[in-house]
């Protein structure tokens, strides 16, 4: 019961500020209910042509590897949603302080989260039965049905699970902690990926899994304090401070120097270097798995990696950039004051909080761009190409959060000021066509 009281009081509060959201802006809404419809239809149309066309056997998409997709999507997602709401804010500690216990914490906050996910899974399964219905020609057997449901599920516990683990006091523990839960995905992936199962066995096999996960959201919650503790202590540092950046306007290198400083403490360099570590990754892995592209005609080979690059950079841009542009004002929450009597213009604290997201870009160009084009052995024009249209992506999806940020601040303390999922949804549709129309 105490952590369903947890679980009902964050609902009610999410509920109630995206109700009020709607009301400042329904045409906001609309738009969003009229995207979200038109994604799940395009994924359709997309599934549509493939079983019509065919893939090649190289890029053939079994059901496991969808369902592994949709497992590893949430476990990220599970992760940040629950360092957001159970780990990093400072409110948690009047959860701590009741008489319950941490298992309870840590399931009501775990709760909020899959009910939340959940929510979109349910109007996107719907929206589909409603397609196929009208006449689209794309099966939906029970069983993919199910195992999705069942890979959101493991997902999100998964994402939960290392969260916690990830956030405890010493890296040392973290790593024990982290390796002591990999088996776990190790299975999922022999499970979905690897043993190529057909979709009953991989039904069979996220039936098995999922408990396991679920166990572990209840096996993290030993540690929820020390995870809590970590995150919102920072670090203290003896000795002179010093500046990461050096900046002709005195007042602009300190304020830069500010936000580099509580992004460094609040782990998000770690978080964000840790994600374009990983696309960088996946990009030569895709490399090593298909090779040259040679199946396709050669007005089309040349292209195909080239246009892998430029869509992982998007995916780099719209997450490290434009999301933390859009959280830019609203991170401050009810320190908001502290800004707006600085001795300095508003414009001016603006420009430092875009110089700090700056800092990532040189990141994404040497951990995204390049790697594949030089392992690839690209010639160096276009290597140059690549990295000019990435720069002029990078820049424009980061305005394209300041903007917004600055138009629609959240200041919601459960989302420790990130925006919500609508408007996130409907910027990333909107980066999304930007990123299209610059490249």
């Amino acid at each position: 019961m105490r952590a369903y009281a947890v679980y009902a009081a964050d609902v009610l509060d999410g509920v109630r500020a995206v109700t009020a959201r709607v009301r400042r802006q329904k045409s906001g809404a609309i738009w969003f209910a009229l995207l979200f419809a038109g994604t799940v239809w395009l994924a359709l149309r997309l599934a549509e042509f493939t079983i019509v066309f065919g893939l090649p056997p190289n890029l053939e998409i079994t059901p496991g590897t969808l369902l592994f997709i949709a497992f590893f999507a949430t476990l990220g997602k599970g992760s940040v949603d629950a360092y957001h709401r159970a780990i990093r804010p400072d409110s948690l500690v009047f959860l701590l302080a009741q008489p319950m216990s941490r298992q309870a914490v840590a399931l009501g906050k775990f709760l909020t989260v899959l009910a939340f996910n959940l929510a979109f899974l349910a109007a996107a399964l719907g929206l589909a039965v409603l397609f196929v219905a009208a006449g689209m020609d794309v099966p939906l057997p029970w069983e993919f049905a199910a195992g999705l449901i069942l890979a959101v599920v493991a997902g999100l516990a998964s994402g939960f699970t290392l969260a916690v683990l990830g956030s405890l006091g010493t890296w040392r523990r973290k790593a024990a902690a982290l390796a002591s839960y990999a088996p776990v995905i190790a299975a999922v992936y022999v499970a979905l990926e690897s043993s190529n199962p057909t979709l009953p066995q991989a039904f069979v096999s996220l039936l098995a899994v999922t408990p396991i996960a679920l166990a572990g959201v209840f096996a993290s919650s030993y540690f929820l304090i020390e995870a809590w503790n970590n995150q919102t202590s920072g670090r203290r540092r003896t000795g002179e401070p010093r500046t990461y950046l050096r900046l002709p306007d005195a007042k602009l290198e300190a304020l830069v120097d500010a936000e580099l400083k509580t992004m460094v403490r609040k782990r998000q360099m770690a978080l964000s270097g840790a994600t374009l570590a990983v696309l960088g990754i996946a990009t030569l892995a895709l490399y090593q798995t298909l090779g040259p592209a040679s199946l396709l005609p050669r007005r089309y080979a040349d292209l195909f990696y080239p246009i892998v690059i430029a869509a992982v950079v998007y995916v780099a841009a719209a997450t490290q950039l434009a999301v933390p542009g859009m959280a830019a004002l609203g991170k401050e929450l009810d320190r908001l004051w502290i800004l707006k009597s600085h001795p300095v213009p508003g414009a001016l604290v603006y420009r430092a909080k875009a110089g700090a997201i700056l800092v990532l870009v040189p990141a994404i160009l040497a951990v995204v761009v390049l790697p594949l084009p030089l392992v690839a052995g690209f010639p160096a024009a276009t290597i140059a190409l690549l990295l000019l249209v990435s720069l002029a992506v990078s820049l424009a999806l980061l305005a394209l959060g300041l903007r917004v940020g600055a138009l629609r601040p959240n200041f919601d303390p459960n989302t420790q000021g990130l925006p919500d999922s609508m408007e996130m949804f409907n910027v990333f549709l909107a980066a999304l066509v930007l990123a299209f129309v610059v490249v």
